[in-house]
């Protein structure tokens, strides 16, 4: 690309607002009709958002600890998701502005888990964090028979409390994984557990 074009290409990008990496987001989260920077800080660890409605004033996360290389962000139909995969399992917590409060929202988390060498606890789940209403689907490896076996849903309601971007830190998807865990055990059936007594 000739350099006299890249001005027009930066300011078009800019204007329509795009990803240019994982780690930077230019977009209109705030619906005012001009674009803000959403940055995943991957040194400092924390997300840091500048909406034009606050005057581009920089609004941070707390540090999330326990981060992956495949970690960053995303942007979504709504707002942005920052996702943080490991090698076995990940999480993704999505944002969304909230005109009412004039802050962004953590609403909803993801996460899934390939289990063990036999992938027995492996499957995945989500928690819409407006309704609270938690969906699971994961799998047990039923050691009598040699095979995995799928755990009916699992739907309950799954209650974190309200987290705006400067109070979210890896403590909410932790807690989060928490009751995930917590609800397999309890919908996995008694007599598989039984047996490996």
């Amino acid at each position: 690309m000739k350099a006299y074009n890249r001005p027009l290409l930066i300011l078009l990008l800019f204007f329509t607002g795009i990803t240019f990496s994982k780690e930077l987001i230019i977009a209109d989260v705030d619906k005012d009709g001009v674009n803000d920077t959403i940055k995943y800080d991957r040194k400092n660890s924390m997300l840091i958002l500048k909406l034009s409605s606050n005057n581009f004033k920089a609004i941070k996360s707390k540090r999330i600890d326990y981060v992956g290389s495949a970690s960053g962000i995303e942007l979504t139909k709504n707002g942005f998701k920052f996702y943080n995969n490991q090698m076995r399992e990940g999480y993704t917590c999505q944002f969304r502005f909230d005109k009412k409060t004039n802050k962004v929202q953590l609403i909803g988390m993801d996460r899934f888990n390939d289990g063990n060498a036999q992938h027995d606890g492996s499957g995945e789940s989500s928690v819409n964090l407006l309704t609270n209403k938690y969906i699971g689907n994961w799998n047990y490896f039923d050691l009598k028979n040699k095979k995995l076996v799928k755990i009916a849903q699992i739907e309950e309601s799954l209650i974190i409390p309200k987290t705006y971007l400067e109070g979210f830190s890896e403590k909410q998807p932790e807690y989060y994984r928490e009751r995930c865990d917590a609800l397999y055990i309890k919908y996995k059936p008694k007599k598989w557990i039984a047996t490996c007594r």
